[in-house]
């Protein structure tokens, strides 16, 4: 591999890894607004009368905490198959 394809292999693998990186931290940026935003304004103030419950856990867990935990693990198994590229080693020079 000459200097500029290898230099030009690089830029590619950089710019490819920046974009990952991105998407994941706004990713994990979003979920965390989301569980903290809602929890905080769905369940920080209920009375224990008013909590309903959605399959066994109190609802504003079910919405903010449980549902958006699967649904991250289904944007994360998703980004892994689909998205996420591993880039060819470097040659090994003897």
């Amino acid at each position: 591999m000459n200097g500029t394809s290898q230099n030009q292999a690089e830029a590619n693998s950089l710019r490819q890894s920046r974009r990952e990186l991105r998407f994941i931290l706004l990713t994990w940026l979003g979920c965390g607004v989301w569980v903290i935003g809602y929890c905080y304004l769905k369940g920080y103030h209920l009375k224990p009368e008013e909590v309903s419950t959605v399959f066994g856990f109190p609802g504003w867990v079910f919405w903010g905490v449980a549902l958006p935990w699967l649904v991250a693990n289904a944007v994360t198994f998703w980004f892994c198959q689909r998205v996420l590229k591993n880039e060819e080693d470097e040659e090994v020079l003897e």
